[in-house]
């Protein structure tokens, strides 16, 4: 027995009564139940509904209808469901919600489909958006929706109703369309704007109500004024409203760190900065309050040497784009380690992955391996100047630590003077910038060498224009990938822009964790490095060439890019609607790619507030939260970590609104503020 329950209520906080809101002479829920009944695989439509008075017009409407009613608790969703299932003998659920007058029965049937061939306990076209928002059709087993009964202990839980079974203690699995979406749209209800689309959408068909979703996407490419009328709201917007009603305010308990401790006095005896990499070092988090040596990683979890858990968005600074101990590139490696790594002579791995780069990278005729970012840029930057016999070079963003870049930023000690006025800065999305400073050493510039995106998109002609300045001086353009590459796609930052720079250089996420790096770029540059001297014992190094190939594997046969993507643009709207309830959306605010973001913490007159950005941290990482400032996203970041992610930061943000109204919140701090390395982005 399939049966379909409708969830139904009056009381949107947005729009009420918009259930049996009028839809071309019909309540709006009756041309639901019209089009969920053409799902020739449902057995039965139900609505569920609440107990409350608000709802007696619900009910009322089924009965002049005939369709099939059931009323319970008006809070407990889940419960109200679950005795829904019950009273029709449901084998087989289907979720559908009020706010969906264009759900397609053929994408129900299709969801149906996925979930009876047997291997999962949940099947949604909403786990992944590939389909318009308002297409959404959840589909579980009654043994799993009593499982989630017995065991959902939160209100979110109950309210939601399925939240738990996305939790990851069940299987579940999320069906796609073969036409994905170019970008998203909202195809459901929630204000009155919405519902004027939808009537647009339904008289158009006049008054069919066989139309499927394919059909109104021609629909909206003919008539593109129609969807005009759509407004701007957060899937999920009342969930993570929600949570944080669920939330505890007050400072989280202190964790266990007495080994790190130990750690830490042994490693100030025999380590400068106790730390090879300024951004891993226990500076960079409230002293004595979050961990500072880990002992392993599994996924997107980390534990320390104390055995605390956290979910962690550092993930390496980057790299580790499938997450820890992924087992297919670990097998890899095994295997590639069993013959040796390090050898006399090239290894042809060299080979076929340069071939595979230059297959997925725009500019990419030509490839040269490093072990790290630095040695990519600084080789990139050698070719440019012997290329063009110039020395000078104007940058943008963070470029490793060599003298050529590190000579600009505060971190410049031990770098000549005379090296340090080579290289000169200029401002992101801001062509006068670079003009000016090409125009002030014309003929000078080898190249220009900027990170095409980072945490704020380049405005429309930026990228364009900087390529064309480059040209005009005769520089080389060099596009640093070492973050965007591979996490923004395959072809990285140039292909998502369309804009072909002469050399790029990648790293990071290239290996998984595994050091490797490289320079690409057209022929007649590459060139050069026959004639410059980039050469080390460990560039040629195949262990970590397997990883890569492992790595380009995964990403171009899985969804693991679009899985990093839609679970990134979870946990952005999640926190932004978080901090909106907590009264915080102008001091807590997230930028940037939801592959990689960025935090934002402002005073109220707008400013970066130091404070609270610490206490931010601090809240967090005793929540199992390890993070600096960004969210690394990985493929092994699924929903349930989202989840979990999001259910702690509610405690923080409503325990932070409670200390920024006190006259002095840095009293909360429990340790010496984190000290930044210095300040690029």
């Amino acid at each position: 027995m399939i049966v379909a329950i409708v969830q139904a209520r009056m009381g949107s906080s947005r729009f009420p009564g918009k259930t049996l809101a009028d839809l071309l002479g019909r309540p709006m829920l009756a041309r639901i139940a019209d089009r969920v009944r053409q799902a020739r695989t449902i057995d039965r439509v139900v609505v569920a509904t609440s107990t409350a008075t608000q709802d007696d017009p619900i009910a009322e409407l089924c009965a002049t209808e005939r369709i099939c009613c059931f009323r319970g608790s008006e809070s407990d969703v889940l419960d109200r469901f679950h005795g829904a299932a019950t009273e029709h003998c449901a084998d087989i659920v289907v979720r559908i919600t009020a706010d969906c007058p264009l759900i397609d029965p053929g994408v129900i049937e299709r969801v149906i489909e996925r979930f009876v061939r047997g291997d999962c306990d949940y099947a949604s076209n909403a786990l992944r958006y590939t389909y318009p928002d308002g297409l959404d059709t959840e589909v579980f087993s009654m043994a799993a929706l009593e499982r989630a009964w017995h065991e959902a202990r939160r209100p979110s839980e109950r309210e939601h109703v399925t939240p738990y079974l996305r939790s990851g203690k069940f299987r579940a699995v999320n069906v796609e369309s073969d036409v994905p979406l170019a970008k998203s749209q909202r195809w459901t209800v929630d204000h009155p704007g919405d519902l004027e689309f939808v009537r647009g959408v339904y008289s158009a068909f006049g008054g069919r109500t066989d139309f499927q979703y394919h059909e109104v996407m021609q629909l909206l490419k003919a008539r593109p004024e129609l969807a005009a009328t759509q407004t701007d709201t957060i899937t999920n917007e009342g969930y993570y409203r929600s949570l944080y009603q669920q939330a505890r305010a007050g400072a989280a308990p202190k964790l266990r760190l007495a080994k790190s401790e130990e750690w830490l006095e042994r490693s100030k005896k025999v380590i400068p900065s106790c730390a090879q990499t300024f951004s891993k070092g226990y500076r960079q988090y409230v002293r004595g309050v979050a961990p500072m040596f880990l002992e392993r990683g599994e996924g997107c979890r980390v534990w320390d040497v104390d055995g605390n858990e956290f979910i962690d968005y550092v993930q390496g600074l980057l790299p580790n784009i499938l997450g820890y101990a992924h087992e297919g590139v670990n097998r890899a490696v095994a295997a590639q380690l069993a013959q040796g790594h390090s050898f006399s002579l090239p290894h042809p791995l060299e080979v076929e992955l340069a071939e595979r780069l230059t297959r997925l990278i725009p500019c990419a005729e030509m490839v040269r391996f490093g072990k790290n970012g630095s040695d990519a840029t600084s080789g990139a930057i050698r070719a440019a100047r012997a290329f063009t016999g110039r020395e000078r070079i104007a940058c943008c963003g963070y470029h490793g630590w060599q003298d050529w870049y590190i000579g600009t930023t505060t971190r410049n000690a031990g770098v000549p003077k005379a090296v340090r006025e080579l290289t000169q800065p200029f401002v992101y999305n801001d062509l006068a910038s670079l003009d000016k400073l090409l125009n002030s050493h014309r003929g000078q510039f080898a190249a220009v060498i900027m990170e095409p995106t980072n945490f704020v998109e380049p405005v429309p002609g930026f990228l364009e224009g900087v390529k064309d300045l480059a040209r005009e001086h005769g520089a080389v353009l060099v596009f640093d990938e070492i973050c965007s590459g591979f996490h923004l796609g395959l072809g990285g930052a140039q292909r998502l822009f369309n804009v072909t720079p002469d050399l790029a250089c990648f790293g990071k996420a290239m290996g998984n964790g595994f050091p490797i790096a490289c320079v690409v770029g057209s022929a007649d540059i590459m060139q050069v490095f026959d004639e410059i001297f980039y050469s080390f014992t460990f560039a040629g190094e195949v262990a970590s060439m397997a990883a890569a190939m492992k790595v380009l594997d995964i990403l171009e046969q899985t969804d693991a890019l679009e899985r990093i993507e839609a679970n990134g643009q979870t946990l952005a709207d999640g926190l932004k609607c978080l901090a909106n309830e907590a009264g915080l959306a102008g001091r807590i605010d997230i930028v940037g790619r939801p592959q990689w973001s960025l935090l934002k913490f402002r005073n109220s007159e707008g400013a970066d507030d130091a404070v609270l950005k610490n206490l931010f941290q601090q809240e967090a990482v005793k929540h199992g939260i390890l993070l600096l400032t960004t969210h690394n996203m990985t493929a092994a970041h699924d929903a349930a970590a989202i989840n979990a992610t999001l259910l702690a930061y509610a405690d923080v943000l409503k325990t932070l609104a409670g200390w920024l109204s006190e006259p002095e919140p840095a009293r909360f701090l429990e340790g010496e503020m984190a000290q930044p390395v210095f300040k690029v982005r």
